[in-house]
């Protein structure tokens, strides 16, 4: 499942980050690499909130810096 999500993942923060998918990796930081502002991580979220049908802490940025730590808790959230 780690890799379907990671997939999906990947198309959306392309989307909202404007930059080509195949740049994102799990060690991809959504700040420092993507130059996500406050606004974009908020757009960001409501995307994976709508994409994978969660809840996701407004503070979810803050807690995991990187992609592939945001595929790990989406997992996790799909798996309850």
């Amino acid at each position: 499942m780690y890799s379907s999500i990671l997939t999906r993942l990947r198309l959306i923060i392309a989307e909202v980050a404007e930059v080509r998918s195949h740049v994102i990796t799990t060690n991809t930081y959504f700040e420092d690499d993507l130059n996500l502002d406050k606004d974009g991580l908020k757009e960001l979220r409501a995307r994976l909130e709508d994409e994978f049908d969660i809840k996701l802490p407004k503070t979810v940025f803050k807690e995991f810096n990187t992609v592939g730590e945001i595929v790990g808790f989406i997992e996790a959230e799909m798996g309850r």
